[in-house]
C-alpha cells in the first residue's frame, strides 16, 4: 500500500519506477543502481523498503485480476494502478509477448550502461514507456551514436535521454538530422548546436516547418540578423519553445520603446505574464 506522506516532486515521480526496478532487477547484478538510492552494500532507502512491502498480485486477487497475462501480472505486481496500466497498455502493450527478461531488463541495463543516474533512468522510463518496445541495437544505439557525433559529451547524452526520451521515437533522418542541418544553416556551429539540443532537448519534438521556422522568421522581421539569432539560440534555445503569439507580443512591446535587444528579449520571455504586464504599464 502506498504511503500517504508527502514527498518531494522528484520522489513522487520515481515512486512507480522504484517499484518497477525493485522487482525487475531481482537477481540482476548491476552495481551502479542495485541499491536504488544508496551505494553498494548500504541499506536500501526508506522508499524502496516501503515499495518492497507492497502486496503482490496473488494477495490482490480478490480485486478481479485472476485472469491476467504474465506480463500484466508482472506490471500489476510492480504497483501500477488500473489507470496507469491502461496507459502503459495503450502505449507499450502488455500481452503475453511482453517478456520481462527480454524487454524490460535489457532496457534498464542499457540505460545504466549509458551512464544515466537512478533519477535519470526514472525520468526516461516513466516519460516514455515505449522504450520497452525498442531494440537497443536497432533503435536506441543509433540515436545515441548520432548525439555523440554532433559533439555531445556522455553527460550531455545522458541528460538528453533523461529529459527527452521521446527522442528515440523521432525519425533520425527526416527529423533529427534535418533539425541540426537547419540550425547550422542559420549560422550555429556544430558545438553550438550540440549545446542547444543538450540544454533544450524539447526542440527535437517541435515541427520545423510549422513551428521553428516561423518563429525564426519573426526574429528576422524584427531586425535580428541570422548571426544574432544563432548567438541567441546558443545561449537561450528555449526561446523557440514559447508560442509565436507570446514571442511576437513581447518583441512588439520592446521594439515600441526602443528596447529590443537579444538580452532584453531573453529577460522578458522569462518573465511571468503578470510580471510582463507590470512591465508594460511602465510605458502607459
Amino acid at each position: 500500500r502506498r504511503s500517504t506522506r508527502a514527498a518531494s516532486p522528484p520522489l513522487l515521480l520515481l515512486l512507480p519506477l522504484c517499484s518497477v526496478l525493485a522487482v525487475a532487477v531481482s537477481g540482476w547484478q548491476s552495481s551502479s543502481w542495485l541499491a536504488l538510492g544508496g551505494s553498494p552494500g548500504s541499506p536500501k532507502s526508506p522508499i524502496v523498503a516501503r515499495l518492497l512491502r507492497r502486496p503482490t498480485v496473488a494477495q490482490r486477487s480478490s480485486s478481479g485480476r485472476e485472469s491476467l497475462t504474465p506480463a500484466e501480472a508482472h506490471l500489476f505486481s510492480l504497483g501500477l494502478s488500473d489507470e496507469q496500466m491502461a496507459k502503459v497498455s495503450a502505449r507499450f502493450g502488455v500481452d503475453s509477448s511482453c517478456d520481462v527478461e527480454r524487454k524490460v531488463k535489457p532496457i534498464l541495463s542499457w540505460l545504466a550502461d549509458l551512464g544515466l543516474t537512478d533519477l535519470q533512468i526514472g525520468q526516461a522510463v516513466i516519460g516514455f514507456p515505449r522504450l520497452f518496445g525498442y531494440s537497443p541495437e536497432q533503435k536506441l544505439k543509433p540515436v545515441v551514436q548520432w548525439l555523440s557525433e554532433i559533439g555531445m559529451s556522455d553527460a550531455q547524452v545522458a541528460k538528453v535521454v533523461a529529459r527527452r526520451p521521446q527522442i528515440f521515437g523521432y525519425s533520425l533522418e527526416s527529423k533529427l538530422k534535418t533539425l541540426v542541418h537547419w540550425l547550422s544553416e542559420i549560422g550555429m556551429t556544430d558545438a553550438h548546436v550540440a549545446k542547444a539540443i543538450a540544454t533544450c532537448p524539447s526542440l527535437c519534438g517541435l515541427s520545423l516547418p510549422s513551428n521553428l521556422m516561423p518563429k525564426v522568421q519573426l526574429l528576422r522581421d524584427r531586425g535580428f540578423s541570422d548571426a544574432q539569432i544563432a548567438g541567441t539560440l546558443t545561449v537561450f534555445p528555449a526561446l523557440l519553445t514559447y508560442s509565436s503569439k507570446r514571442l511576437a507580443h513581447h518583441m512588439s512591446v520592446l521594439q515600441a520603446q526602443g528596447l529590443l535587444t537579444q538580452t532584453s528579449m531573453r529577460s522578458c520571455m522569462l518573465m511571468t505574464d503578470a510580471d510582463f504586464a507590470n512591465f508594460e504599464t511602465r510605458f502607459d
